[in-house]
């Protein structure tokens, strides 16, 4: 019975880890979206000003100063682009990280849950058993008087 009490103090905590690892996986993936999205609009921002500066170009109507700020502005925001493709990418493994330590916490669990259902059905063969040998204890007692 004190094996069962341990099993199920140990799956309790087995159980607790493992929720929180699934909160810190469902932060995790939420960081992963929110830099996604940032990426999504530094690229957008990207495209939206290299058609307008590629119209404005094919017209043949703007000057040195406005292709030189054109030219610093895609130049800025391709490093931006560059530093949040690694923000992404970091936040992405420490995700996938997350996730196989959550596959880990759940195999844990598993296997002390078998432990307990093993414990429990030892605890109660062991109590038809003994129940047995007091009933067969008994009947011969009775016998032998």
């Amino acid at each position: 019975m004190r094996k069962n009490r341990t099993i199920s103090k140990l799956l309790k905590l087995k159980d607790s880890k493992k929720k929180e690892i699934e909160i810190e996986v469902k932060k995790a993936a939420d960081r992963v979206d929110q830099e996604k999205s940032k990426l999504n609009s530094l690229e957008k921002d990207f495209t939206d000003t290299l058609g307008l500066f590629n119209e404005k170009n094919f017209e043949g109507s703007m000057d040195i100063n406005n292709i030189n700020s054109y030219y610093d502005f895609f130049s800025r925001i391709n490093g931006k682009i560059d530093e949040q493709k690694k923000i992404h990418d970091h936040h992405k493994n420490e995700l996938k990280s997350l996730k196989n330590y959550l596959v880990e916490a759940h195999k844990d669990k598993r296997v002390f849950e078998i432990l307990n259902e093993k414990a429990i059905k030892q605890d109660l063969k062991e109590k038809v058993s003994s129940e047995q040998k007091d009933a067969d204890f008994y009947a011969i007692s009775r016998r032998s008087k």
